[in-house]
This record gives C-alpha cells, sequence and structure tokens, in this order.
C-alpha cells in the first residue's frame, strides 16, 4: 500500500502548528500593582504629627533639656562649695601647723623646775619664743609695724591713743609706739598703737 504523497503530509503538519486566534495573547500597557507603594504612603500619612502635637513634642524635649541644665548648675555649685570649703581648711593647715612649734616651745619652758630656773633663763626662753612666733608670721607674709620715734604718723597703720607735748618729736609725729601692729600685703591686720607729739610745751599751751 502506498502512502500520501510527502507534499501532502508537510502541509497538514505547517497547518497544526498555526495558533488558534484563542490562544493568543493580547498585550497589555499597564503595569503590575505593587501591593507594597499604598501600604508605605499610609504609614508615612500615619506617623506625621499635627502642628500641635510638633509644639508639644518640641516644648517636651527643651523642657528635659532645661531641667539637664539645671541639675549641672547645681552639680557645679555643690562641686565648688566643696572645692571652697577644702581651700579654707588647706589654709587653716598652713597657717596652724608652724604654731604647733612655738607651742611647743612653750611647753618645754613650762616643764622645767621653778626653784631652779632664774630670771635670765626665763627671759631667754620667752625672748626664744617670741622669736618663733615671729618666724612663723614671716613665712606666712605677715609684717611687723613699729615704728620709729620721730616717724609721720600715719592713719592707715597707726592708731594714736595719746597726744602729749614733746620737746624732741614735731608735732603731728609718732613720740613712742605703744604696741606693735602688723599687716599682711596691703591689709592691715592691726595697726601700731602709738603716742603723738602734740608739739613742745609752750606750743601746746
Amino acid at each position: 500500500m502506498v502512502g500520501p504523497p510527502a507534499s501532502k503530509i508537510e502541509a497538514l503538519i505547517m497547518h497544526e502548528e498555526e495558533p488558534t486566534p484563542e490562544s493568543e495573547v493580547e498585550p497589555t500597557n499597564s503595569a503590575p500593582d505593587q501591593p507594597g507603594a499604598s501600604s508605605d504612603s499610609e504609614s508615612e500619612e500615619a506617623s506625621a504629627l499635627s502642628p500641635e502635637e510638633t509644639l508639644r513634642a518640641e516644648l517636651a524635649e527643651a523642657i528635659e533639656a532645661r531641667q539637664r541644665a539645671l541639675a549641672d548648675f547645681q552639680n557645679f555649685q555643690r562641686r565648688s562649695l566643696e572645692n571652697e570649703k577644702r581651700a579654707v581648711a588647706s589654709g587653716r593647715m598652713d597657717v596652724i601647723r608652724p604654731l604647733l612649734g612655738v607651742l611647743d616651745q612653750v611647753d618645754l619652758a613650762l616643764s622645767q623646775d621653778s626653784k631652779a630656773v632664774s630670771v635670765e633663763s626665763i627671759f631667754s626662753g620667752v625672748q626664744l619664743v617670741r622669736d618663733e612666733m615671729c618666724r612663723v608670721l614671716d613665712g606666712q607674709g605677715v609684717v611687723a609695724i613699729d615704728p620709729e620715734p620721730g616717724a609721720d604718723f600715719d592713719a592707715h597703720h597707726h592708731q594714736a591713743v595719746v597726744h602729749e607735748p614733746s620737746e624732741d618729736v614735731a608735732e603731728g609725729c609718732v613720740i613712742h609706739r605703744l604696741q606693735i601692729g602688723w599687716v599682711h600685703g596691703d591689709m592691715v591686720l592691726r595697726p601700731a598703737v602709738v603716742a603723738v607729739s602734740s608739739g613742745t610745751p609752750s606750743e601746746s599751751d
């Protein structure tokens, strides 16, 4: 039996491979939907604050910043006060510590047998104590105010308690010193107590 010609077979195959109108897919110009795009915009709108809420947030931040600054300032004041107290205590120690040596000199003098001590030794001991005390004061920058007779009266460093005539000292000048004064830098700790001349007896009458 002879089969169909080859040309008819090829025509039949080509007819079966042609697409039918129903199998064709029409192209679309619209882009596929993105489900995340709408949700992002909605979250941004939800997170946006109203003007009133923004002002409240800024006010809360300002109050918090003020409280922190106030706490820092209070801590600074406390530390400054503590440092000042320590400085005062340290200054007192610098003055008190040398005075202990003077007290030791006094204790040594008092420990002597009073029956075996002469007037000269007592005087010498007192002189040693005074010298030690002057050394301590000098170490602290304290200087004696001890005007000589005939020195001009200085109202800032001298205190006149007596006015008396004098033939040797001019009027308004120091006749003699009654009590030594002391000065530390520009500060007068105690003025020197002096007697001041009121002039010669004939001038004072």
